[in-house]
């Protein structure tokens, strides 16, 4: 994980978190504070501390721990792997591998975009990174320019998994996500495949081509309705990828191409080895580099170790009259130096890059001096804030391998609590209203099935911890599902009415002769289009001919202001 650039602590700045003892602050990301960190073993890693927003959620927590465990099977060489996690913390934190290197998103807005060359192999990087998260059956569902890092040795995406768990305190699906790189069927809470992946990959390499986001730039609502409705902008993008991107950002997922094949043509496209960037990128790579390098170099003495010492900084105080002087310029044939020789010599850079990298660890010393300077005297409270955010205790997971504080006891949930808590944002349930009784439902309790399948009567939009969060309109068809009440906790799913041409529900006599009524309890049914009998409560049995924006198929009864178009049906 990086952002920006490397900074120095904040007096509000924990010294730890768990047994990670913090060192720099990285950025801030939708789900919390990135830190560098150093592990017990000397290892540096990124750890992300979430957001109150999220922590105050029980239902953040419960996904939250479910969506690490499968993003911790996820290996590759693209990815950065996620280590550790504590979902019972206060704030929860997640701890990832660090890697030394801008993100896509801030090296195009600096250096500008990249050639032919660079934007195919930066396509079969993410495209193997994607392979690896999809076997192991997730989506990433938020590729985007700020979530690919670019390393020395090839890009790495990052925060695979996560947004998953924070659809458990969204309201929708489209609002997980960045507007203009959610794919289609994102928007339309349709079902979430590897192919909604591919459409992101594709808009990431856009911006990598040309700079520019494919959809343009402008609100969240506009950016969704550019990506449903109108063509991307591929002004820019070479000729030898622009029908792979096109064909990428396919508003069917199913005439997108597989992530496999979308990795078999860039690896094709790309020839040679690694990832060839122009020298300010490498340049920007190198400098980021240095500057872990200067955070990382203070021993760890219990003290707050954000950056060089006093006699460093005074070393470097009395060569900064130095610093004005051009760098020398390194004897033909050496290489650049660099803050720790790796156990291999990498592959040589361009030339370009060796006088911009000769400086960058005098630069980044400088750099760190001065956020150091300014943060410097907070250094005894970021100790005394440190022990709210440093478990007592902790013990790990056999199951999930994920570290937790002590447990608090609570009983053991039953089976219906445990049917609820496996349920996410997107699954579709085998369950509708029972025709009888609006306050019941067909099933016991919730059942995940294929969305494709003919009893995936609703579909999951949210997760809450009340009914009023799900913010239902029952002449939409949507409504809510309460679980049993486990520890004191109580899950809401919102769930949404998936209607299939020719399926059947139940309508009622309406207020005028003639006329057909349809009501909340009636659109959450199903109900036999060949019977000839009905609940006492109904009156009619509709046959569903579609969801159109104004007009209905002949032979069709219409109802206005149906989710922003019209509910089609006729009368069996």
């Amino acid at each position: 994980m990086s952002g920006a650039g490397l900074r120095a602590l904040r007096a509000g700045d924990p010294e730890r978190v768990g047994p990670y003892r913090l060192l720099a602050r990285l950025g801030a990301g939708g789900m919390g504070q990135v830190y560098l960190a150093r592990s017990q073993g000397r290892r540096l890693v990124a750890v992300k501390v979430v957001h109150p927003q999220f922590a105050d959620k029980a239902a953040f927590r419960r996904r939250f721990t479910k969506e690490v465990a499968a993003a911790r099977r996820i290996g590759g060489f693209y990815t950065a792997q996620v280590v550790d996690a504590d979902a019972d913390a206060d704030p929860p934190w997640l701890v990832t591998e660090y890697i030394a290197g801008p993100s896509l998103q801030d090296a195009v807005e600096e250096n500008g975009a990249l050639p032919e060359a660079s934007v195919a192999a930066l396509g079969a990087g993410l495209a193997e990174g994607l392979v690896a998260v999809h076997e192991q059956n997730v989506i990433h569902r938020d590729l985007k320019p700020g979530n690919v890092l670019l390393a020395q040795d090839g890009p790495r995406i990052i925060d695979f998994g996560i947004a998953r768990a924070m659809d458990a305190t969204s309201q929708s699906l489209s609002m997980v996500g960045t507007p203009g790189y959610i794919s289609p069927e994102q928007y339309l809470g349709g079902e979430i495949a590897p192919a909604s992946d591919v459409f992101c990959l594709a808009a990431v390499l856009v911006f990598a081509a040309t700079g520019r986001h494919p959809f343009g730039e402008g609100p969240p609502d506009v950016l969704g309705y550019r990506v449903r409705h109108e063509d991307p902008d591929l002004t820019g993008v070479p000729a030898s990828l622009r029908s792979l991107i096109a064909a990428g950002l396919e508003k069917d997922p199913d005439g997108r191409p597989a992530t496999g094949e979308f990795l078999d043509r860039c690896s094709a496209l790309a020839g040679g080895e690694g990832l060839p960037l122009p020298d300010t990128f490498s340049t920007m790579i190198a400098t980021r580099v240095a500057e872990t390098e200067v955070f990382a170099r203070k021993p760890d003495t219990g003290g707050q170790g954000t950056g060089p010492s006093q006699n460093e900084r005074e070393r470097t105080r009395r060569q900064e009259p130095q610093e004005q002087r051009p760098p020398q310029r390194p004897q033909q044939g050496a290489p650049p130096p660099r803050p720790r020789p790796p156990a291999k010599p990498p592959a040589k850079p361009n030339p370009g890059v060796v006088a911009g990298v000769v400086g960058v660890l005098l630069v980044a010393l400088l750099i760190a001096v001065a956020a150091n300077d300014d943060s410097g005297r907070a250094s005894n409270a970021n100790a005394r804030s440190s022990s709210t955010a440093t478990p007592t205790s902790s013990r790990t997971s056999g199951r999930t391998g994920i570290r937790r504080s002590t447990p608090r006891p609570s009983p053991s949930p039953d089976r219906t609590w445990e049917a609820f808590d496996d349920i996410s944002v997107g699954d579709c349930l085998d369950a509708h209203k029972d025709p009888y009784d609006s306050g019941d439902w067909s099933e016991s309790m919730p059942n995940a099935v294929s969305c494709g399948r003919s009893d995936a009567y609703v579909r999951v939009t949210g997760v809450k911890e009340r009914a009023s969060s799900c913010d239902s309109e029952a002449l939409d068809g949507e409504s809510w599902w309460r679980s049993p009440s486990h520890g004191g906790d109580t899950m809401y799913l919102c769930v949404r009415r998936e209607f299939r041409k020719g399926e059947c529900f139940l309508g009622k006599k309406g207020d005028e002769p003639g006329r057909v009524a349809i009501n909340g309890h009636g659109l959450m049914t199903s109900w036999s289009c060949g019977k000839n009998t009905v609940p006492k409560d109904f009156r009619y049995i509709l046959q569903f001919t579609g969801y159109y924006a104004s007009r209905c198929p002949s032979g069709s009864r219409r109802w206005d202001n149906f989710r922003k178009g019209v509910l089609c049906a006729r009368i069996v």
